[in-house]
């Protein structure tokens, strides 16, 4: 199975509906929530967690712990060939179809109600499923299925990589994702033998546990984990032997670090233990075990098929800018290829945001009055947004914004951002910006080109972050302004900006910002008659030196010596920043 979609209402920090509350995995492999701190990105992660494995829930794990609100899982699950071969879903699936629509997707629903009384306690738990005939939810447990958990062993498994996971969680995650295969493989004739004798047990964990098949499962891992760290090496030993009962026959490995020297060789004074490697290295480590599971799994044959949700709480932590760039690409692999997993990450560092990668997403939470509320980008809305034909093209004019402007990702956490068509403009307002104290989170971005911010337009209003423009007139004219105080212009990419800022000024609960123009250009908007001469734009800088160098020496020179005159005012760039902050 794969998810579609996952919704959560009123677990924990999580409120305003479902609808405000549902990420989309459609044609995404690999998504990142972004938002700022204590807004529920976490609790988003873990409400998979706990609808995967019907966890009890607490009064704490009620949105304000109000006996009123009942807590709610919704997931719309797309099943394939391979799901329907599955143990739980084999002998159900004529009936199961039933519930299925013509892509064979599945919708569920569990609603969890709280009792009141003197202590919070819970009522049944009920389940829903949806009737795509009769376009209704109906009480139906999983399509038919029955029971949480016989439905569990064919939903996707949560792979839970918490930001400082201790040992025993490490080799949790670890014999899981060998297990998988353990479990699926192993027949009703080799239970009974299991059952018959115990020295056939090391005969069966023998099969399991093919070690031609850990071995080349390590070596994959590790030459995934030493693109980070080159001198570390990943080493899995039995912790235990031969088991008698059928629940724990499977073998148990633990985990250890042998370090090399510069010659490759294993450095015997260095400790190898769990506790003497960085969480950085732990954490990666994790995900390269992960990454490389389908060897350790041996896709033989239908039934040995095990789907995985990773749920990556800020894969960023403790690492180093290099290592954490190399991370993300080890993350978003997983996007460009077919394997049977997701991933979801839960990040503040935009140096793991990559809007350019294939089967991504980037989903932005926010918390109001009303609740929280997400809002997602994904591959589709880009490619209209660019309004370009291929994937190839939307790729590579994504990655000529992202190498002109590094810092463009920092704007996805910010309240408000500008957008400016180049570096003059953004040399001085981050100057502006950092020499006085407002109270507003603002953010510059330079697009690069005026023809840019039509699309930055788009990319802010999905993402519901108010955006200002400042931009030049060029040679297009203006015509008046509308009802909403924009300049209406007749031709040119002007009036795109304008036609964007209208559509976007019409929807509902959200608010743009101003729309503001130099005229003709930066330079001579600078050098009209009506600013104080000495805080002119000065025509004796050499154009040759370029506008970058002499925008920064107008800044430094002319207009930060003179934030105290009053004057700096009728200076254009400075009175559209003093707009924007008193807007």
């Amino acid at each position: 199975m794969r998810i579609i979609s996952f919704g959560v209402n009123n677990f924990r920090g999580l409120s305003g509906g479902i609808e405000n509350n549902t990420i989309e995995f459609k044609d995404s492999n690999t998504i990142f929530l972004l938002g700022q701190n204590n807004v529920g990105k976490s609790s988003f992660l873990k409400a998979y967690e706990y609808f995967y494995k019907n966890i009890s829930l607490t009064p704490e794990d009620i949105y304000r712990i109000d006996v009123n609100n009942e807590v709610e899982f919704e997931l719309t699950l797309q099943l394939d060939d391979f799901d329907f071969e599955k143990e739980a879903i084999k002998n159900k699936k004529e009936g199961l179809k039933n519930w299925l629509d013509e892509n064979n997707l599945l919708r569920i629903r569990k609603v969890i109600k709280p009792k009141a009384g003197s202590k919070i306690t819970f009522e049944k738990t009920k389940n829903y499923t949806w009737d795509y005939q009769n376009n209704k939810w109906e009480a139906k447990n999983y399509g038919g299925i029955g029971l949480d958990s016989v439905f569990q062993s064919a939903l996707p498994t949560p792979i839970f990589i918490k930001a400082m996971p201790s040992e025993a969680e490490v080799e949790n995650i670890i014999n899981e994702i060998l297990k998988a295969k353990a479990t699926a493989n192993l027949k009703d004739k080799e239970r009974q033998e299991l059952r018959e004798a115990q020295e056939k047990i090391q005969e069966l964990q023998d099969k399991l546990y093919n070690p031609e098949s850990i071995s080349t499962y390590k070596e994959e891992v590790n030459k995934h984990f030493q693109e980070l760290f080159p001198n570390t090496k990943i080493e899995l030993g039995e912790k235990d032997k031969v088991k008698w009962t059928e629940n724990s026959m499977g073998k148990s490995f633990s985990i250890h670090f042998e370090q090399k020297n510069d010659e490759g060789v294993k450095d015997e004074s260095i400790p190898t233990n769990y506790d003497k490697v960085g969480h950085g290295a732990v954490r990666s480590a994790i995900f390269s075990l992960l990454l490389m599971k389908d060897i350790a799994e041996e896709y033989e044959r239908v039934e040995s098929r095990k789907d995985y949700i990773v749920l990556f709480e800020e894969p960023e932590l403790f690492l180093h800018p290099k290592l954490m760039k190399q991370l993300r690409s080890l993350i978003y692999k997983v996007s460009e290829t077919e394997s049977p997993y997701q991933v979801l990450c839960a990040s503040h560092s935009p140096q793991m945001i990559d809007i350019t990668k294939e089967k991504s997403s980037l989903v932005r939470m926010i918390k109001n009055d009303i609740g929280t509320k997400l809002y997602q980008i994904n591959d589709e809305f880009l490619k209209q947004s660019k309004e370009i034909r291929t994937k190839a093209e939307l790729k590579q004019e994504m990655n000529e914004l992202l190498r002109f402007n590094p810092f463009l990702c920092e704007s996805f956490y910010a309240d408000e951002v500008i957008l400016v068509e180049g570096a003059t403009e953004e040399i001085i307002l981050r100057g502006y910006i950092s020499s006085i104290d407002i109270s507003k989170d603002l953010f510059i971005v330079n697009c690069g080109s005026v023809t840019n911010i039509p699309f930055y337009q788009k990319i802010f209003s999905k993402f519901s972050i108010k955006y200002h423009v400042i931009c030049d007139t060029d040679s297009a004219v203006q015509e008046g302004i509308d009802e909403y105080s924009l300049p209406i212009f007749d031709s040119g990419i002007q009036k795109s900006i304008y036609n964007q800022c209208k559509l976007d000024n019409e929807k509902e609960n959200y608010e743009i910002g101003l729309f503001q123009l130099h005229s003709t250009t930066f330079e001579p908007a600078h050098q009209n008659q009506n600013i104080q001469s000495n805080l002119r734009y000065p025509d004796s800088y050499n154009i040759s030196d370029g506008k970058p160098y002499n925008a920064n020496l107008y800044w430094k020179n002319v207009l930060e010596p003179n934030i105290g005159n009053d004057d700096i005012k009728n200076v254009p760039i400075i009175k559209f920043i003093r707009n924007i902050v008193n807007h």
